[in-house]
């Protein structure tokens, strides 16, 4: 499909943002007069409370221009990447940015070497927007280098970002897939729809062509994943971190022990329960040798509802009504302000997202099909959107942006409510076991797979750090090693299971996926007090939602009453699976 022709409403409207190419570069030049305008105060902004409220309303200003400008050109490229005029535009805004961060530089190390003035500025009323973020920058202390160090690592961000960027702007194609004598479109959203199908044929030709491509450019993606790994690595070392993992905790004050703690409890502990599920698994499907590819194939005949989006809409308003009206608006404003690009089309991004910032809506690109994925992509995208706009909302522009450490909690307790809904309404025992089943498949793809993937990244950062060599058979036999672990005795890998791991954008975003994981244990235990009728916990979670990055990602958690660092909450979330699990075997004897 061409994105010529989607209906228009079935688009994001980017024209609230900007509504044509010269507005952004009015606001791009306005943006690069603040830069000059703050770096002509380095020597100034320290002298008195004035000077350094100045200068910060200034750099808050400068920001809230980057993140709309970014905003802005990203979403269109992300549709659009054979527009050069966006693709311009997006260039422009990330030299600007590199151009920024090298310009500023001074900032972290001057105020860090003027702390306890600092620490005088900021007691004052007429700093308490800024207060927390200022003391962040403080806590970086013993991690900041001299002011010549730190310019020369500002400059090292344009090289040190090229592999991400070079990823981003992979767009690969497919050759299509045979259903039934027709050939038929091949991406990421429409893969899922073929690994679903009854003849084992479909699955492999789908699961062959699509991975078959990351094979032929493994050299390419083996020196893109390696470099990203490379990269954080290096920061880490110059930056006097003990590893990575430590480095990359360190801006949401998380003790790495929260890291391997998730990976215990997922890859040792209760891994024997997966193992269990994808034995029972082969068992109803009546497979002699099941592939890894074969186990997205739904394990009872019936047949699913495909969804419109307005169905979509209906449901996922039934389901968010729980929160009150404001959500309920929320989501409303999503729908009728075209804050989503809905279908698949050539070219488009893989995946899904929610992306914006204080001065734009919060936008969501997905690739909906219409199957109860879509439903829960919108609704998991919708939490995401719904925690910005309250963010933004309720707090001002300094403490809006919430940390990536919480970012999983709100999509993931809409999916889990969404399944309990689903759940709830089901009219058969084989509907209720096909939403057990999805309820499995969901805590599978967050509790295990998450962890299996923070494993498998972390092993390629101890490699960077150790200076290791970082080939593509390397990745690829390792990825194929892990799987093999993770899926049990009961699943046979196939040939490219290895160079699956290229095509996980999450690889790039510095030790991101165990955070699913968190979010779904989170998600789990607020959704179960909430629907217990618990009004504290819904009070405190729709609090949470309002919080933005106003405080620590840990305790903003312990605000919304569920505490990161505690086993229980773990157990609990793992017991949870083995519930449903006990109870989706007998429901299936007894069909």
């Amino acid at each position: 499909m061409e994105r010529k022709n989607i209906d228009l409403k079935d688009t994001w409207d980017l024209s609230l943002i900007y509504k044509c190419s010269q507005d952004f570069y009015k606001d791009l030049d306005k943006a690069k007069e603040l830069l000059k305008n703050l770096i002509q105060q380095k020597d100034l902004f320290l002298q008195n409370k004035e000077n350094f409220l100045k200068f910060h309303e200034d750099y808050l200003l400068l920001s809230r221009y980057i993140q709309k400008l970014h905003c802005f050109a990203h979403l269109h490229c992300d549709v659009e990447p054979n527009n050069q005029d966006y693709q311009t535009m997006y260039s422009a805004i990330l030299t600007f940015y590199d151009q920024v961060s090298s310009s500023l530089d001074f900032y972290t190390v001057m105020m860090i070497d003027e702390s306890e003035k600092v620490q005088e500025y900021i007691q004052g009323e007429e700093f308490a927007d800024y207060r927390y973020s200022i003391s962040e920058i403080l806590r970086q202390k013993k991690h900041v280098l001299s002011q010549e160090m730190e310019t020369l690592i500002s400059k090292t961000s344009p090289i040190a970002d090229i592999s991400s960027q070079v990823f981003d702007a992979l767009r690969l194609d497919y050759e299509p897939v045979h259903v039934d004598g027709e050939e038929k479109f091949l991406n990421s959203a429409t893969l899922t729809e073929f690994l679903k199908n009854k003849d084992p044929k479909v699955r492999q030709e789908a699961y062959h062509h699509f991975f078959k491509v990351y094979k032929k450019f493994e050299n390419v993606f083996a020196a893109t994943l390696s470099g990203v790994m490379k990269k954080d690595a290096f920061y880490a070392d110059v930056k006097k971190f003990d590893d990575p993992l430590q480095a990359s905790l360190f801006d949401d004050n998380v003790p790495t022990s929260l890291f391997f703690k998730i990976l215990e409890k997922a890859n040792q502990e209760y891994r024997p329960l997966f193992h269990r599920y994808n034995a029972l698994k082969k068992k109803i499907l009546n497979l002699d040798c099941m592939y890894n590819y074969d186990l997205n194939v739904p394990l009872l005949h019936y047949q699913t509802k495909k969804y419109t989006i307005e169905e979509c809409f209906d449901i996922i308003l039934d389901v968010v009504k729980v929160f009150g009206d404001e959500y309920v608006d929320i989501i409303k404003k999503a729908r009728d302000e075209r804050w989503i690009d809905y279908y698949p089309h050539a070219g488009k991004r893989i995946g899904a997202y929610s992306s914006g910032c204080y001065d734009t809506n919060p936008y969501i690109l997905m690739n909906f099909i219409g199957d109860y994925n879509s439903l829960s992509t919108m609704i998991h995208e919708l939490g995401h959107s719904a925690h910005t706009y309250l963010s933004c909302h309720y707090q001002s522009p300094i403490n809006c942006d919430y940390r990536i450490f919480v970012a999983e909690v709100a999509s993931t307790v809409n999916e889990t409510l969404l399944i309990n809904y689903m759940l709830d309404h089901a009219s058969s025992k084989e509907e209720k076991a096909y939403f057990l089943y999805e309820l499995l498949e969901n805590c599978v793809g967050l509790i295990f797979r998450q962890p299996l993937y923070a494993d498998f990244e972390h092993i390629l950062h101890t490699w960077a750090k150790e200076g290791k060599p970082m080939s593509a058979q390397m990745i690829t036999d390792l990825y194929y090693q892990k799987n093999a672990e993770y899926y049990g005795p009961d699943i046979t890998m196939d040939e490219y299971v290895g160079h699956s791991c290229f095509y996980i954008p999450h690889f790039y975003y510095n030790y991101y996926v165990y955070k699913y994981t968190l979010g779904m244990t989170v998600a789990l235990a607020i959704v179960s007090r909430i629907l217990n009728g618990d009004q504290k916990q819904k009070e405190a979670y729709l609090s949470f939602l309002k919080s933005g990055g106003s405080k620590d990602p840990v305790d903003l958690l312990k605000d919304a009453l569920v505490d990161p660092l505690e086993d229980q909450l773990y157990d609990d979330a793992f017991h949870y699976f083995e519930k449903i699990l006990n109870e989706f075997e007998d429901l299936t004897k007894a069909m």
